[in-house]
């Protein structure tokens, strides 16, 4: 079992201890947000970046967020130290707190806080270079209008219902397409292609897709390296490519060998070296950090 930390309301605990009371909307509803990422040579990597996602969604929510920025990394970086380990994962998860009945409901005076903190996969590194196996879900995105996707909400039906889609067709992980067949996002990761013309692809946020962060300094690392668009692409022209690869806050750039029929070099030659870019950037991010944990 993977060792882990809870941080409930500023109290450390183990995960057998870690407790919420059942009342509450983020367990009855999935009323609540959150953010993911990871620490690399123990600094939490675009933290500032994270938290502020973080307060705009819940701002969506009309979940009260009363606790300072700085409070927030103190929480965290308290936890890690706790934990014990260099590079980790992280989740922040803030819901509408306790109810005082079951029913939908939007009030809260006390919003409840938790942090969770456990090992990185140990799978990781082998993923970013032997890359994954993904299938094109039946499920598809909820459109924007129905749920907005920069809500980075703890309700995940969508992608659970793809995930489950596709890992009973023996593929690792799904994409899904929107309401008119473009190509939008995987489950829990961007994804990028490279075109037959050297091009870095990836849809743009109109297709209804997460603003994601690690998708942001991937597009800006990939300047000097090779041309970058992002557009609403079908699946055909999408999968039509040299390279493809996903990522996400947590798992960095990892390849892709193949997705339904299609196959791909794993990793191919601009993967690595927006692979190595990308690294370097977290290196940058490691020496300009204020504090580590």
């Amino acid at each position: 079992m993977m060792r882990a930390l809870a941080n409930i309301n500023g109290k450390i605990l183990k995960p057998e201890h870690a407790q919420v009371p059942f009342l509450t909307g983020g367990f009855l509803f999935g009323d609540g947000v959150y953010e993911t990422g990871c620490s690399y040579q123990r600094t939490f990597l675009f933290l500032e970046d994270h938290i502020h996602r973080l307060r705009k969604s819940a701002g969506r929510l009309g979940i009260p967020v009363p606790w300072s920025d700085e409070f927030l990394k103190h929480q965290l970086q308290e936890t890690a130290q706790a934990f014990g380990q260099d590079d980790i994962y992280f989740r922040m998860i803030i819901t509408r707190g306790e109810v005082t009945h079951v029913g939908l409901d939007i009030h809260t005076d006390q919003p409840t806080l938790v942090i969770l903190v456990q090992e990185l996969s140990r799978e990781l590194d082998q993923l970013r270079t032997r890359g994954y196996h993904l299938a094109t879900s039946q499920v598809r995105r909820n459109p924007s209008q129905a749920q907005d996707p920069n809500i980075k909400s703890s309700n995940y039906l969508n992608s659970i219902l793809a995930l489950k889609d596709v890992r009973e067709r023996g593929a690792m992980d799904a994409i899904l397409l929107n309401g008119e067949g473009y190509v939008t996002e995987g489950t829990t990761f961007s994804v990028f292609s490279i075109s037959p013309k050297g091009i870095l692809r990836t849809p743009a946020l109109s297709v209804g897709i997460l603003d994601g962060i690690t998708r942001r300094y991937i597009l800006a690392v990939a300047q000097g390296i090779c041309p970058s668009e992002e557009g609403a692409y079908s699946l055909e022209e999408f999968q039509n490519a040299q390279e493809v690869f996903i990522a996400s806050s947590v798992r960095g750039i990892c390849p892709v060998f193949q997705w339904d029929e299609h196959r791909y070099q794993t990793p191919g030659a601009i993967t690595l070296r927006l692979q190595e870019a990308y690294r370097k950037k977290l290196d940058e991010e490691v020496l300009k950090s204020p504090s580590r944990f």
